[in-house]
């Protein structure tokens, strides 16, 4: 892929992050986390992917992790678990809000 090839998909990239940071949030709450991963990061992520799926039995894990390296680059949003939102919806983890304060 050529520069110019390589800036536009790290443009629409960003563009990706500024999406995820302006759409609506449970109950307006900007918890979210985003970055974008290129270059060596996406060979570390794609090793973490392979291990989890040996840990995990993940299947899905080995086979996307070849999908990573092959990137230019990925974009990577995660929530931050601040408060019970009162919703339980799962998202952390616990099956209900009051589980996860606990």
């Amino acid at each position: 892929m050529g520069d110019q090839e390589f800036e536009a998909v790290i443009q629409v990239a960003r563009l990706m992050l500024v999406a995820a940071r302006t759409a609506p949030k449970a109950k307006g709450v900007d918890s979210i986390e985003a970055t974008i991963a290129t270059g060596d990061d996406l060979s570390r992520l794609a090793e973490k992917m392979r291990e989890l799926s040996r840990e995990r039995g993940y299947s899905f894990y080995e086979r996307d992790a070849g999908s990573v390296e092959a990137s230019d680059c990925v974009v990577v949003i995660g929530a931050r678990a601040q408060e019970a939102l009162g919703m339980d919806c799962g998202m952390c983890g616990y099956p209900s809000c009051a589980e996860r304060v606990e």
